[in-house]
């Protein structure tokens, strides 16, 4: 039942700083207002995924992608856990990286589902509106003949005696 529950309310809760912090799934109110800095982790991200044939993305490739959008990174982090900018970026050692890690694990799939969207979008487009003459086309078979059933012209059974 907690994985389940994890799984629809994945919020996370810890101490940081002798503070206890929730860090929360992103709001939809949320998501349009901080709209520019999501974009720049989503893309970056994206960007990171599409570099790899297997689209796996290592943690110190995440860490790159979360240091170049860095200013980003922390209004993100902010709003999910409710804090200021400033309180976010002066945490250290144990405590900026718990954080870290615990945001990301709370929101990756947000930032997944932003970063596969534009491939999703154009394969479905790809699939809808083929280019002329290379749309998907299945091998012509000729149907076999309709062979009636011998059951259908069968004699009646006769009863026994």
């Amino acid at each position: 039942m907690t994985d389940e529950l994890n799984i629809l309310i994945p919020d996370r809760t810890l101490t940081i700083c002798g503070v206890e912090v929730t860090v929360h799934e992103y709001t939809l109110a949320e998501q349009l207002q901080h709209r520019q800095p999501l974009k720049a982790i989503s893309e970056g991200f994206m960007d990171a995924m599409n570099a790899k044939p297997d689209a796996e993305v290592s943690i110190d490739e995440l860490y790159d992608v979360l240091g170049a959008n860095w200013d980003a990174v922390l209004q993100a982090v902010a709003v999910s856990c409710g804090r200021s900018v400033e309180w976010v970026a002066g945490l250290t050692g144990d405590d900026s990286e718990s954080l870290l890690l615990i945001w990301w694990g709370v929101n990756a799939d947000f930032f997944t589902r932003n970063a596969i969207r534009p491939a999703l979008t154009r394969l479905v487009q790809q699939l809808q509106n083929p280019p002329l003459g290379r749309g998907l086309r299945l091998p012509h078979r000729p149907r076999p003949p309709i062979r009636r059933s011998a059951a259908l012209h069968c004699p009646p059974v006769e009863a026994v005696p």
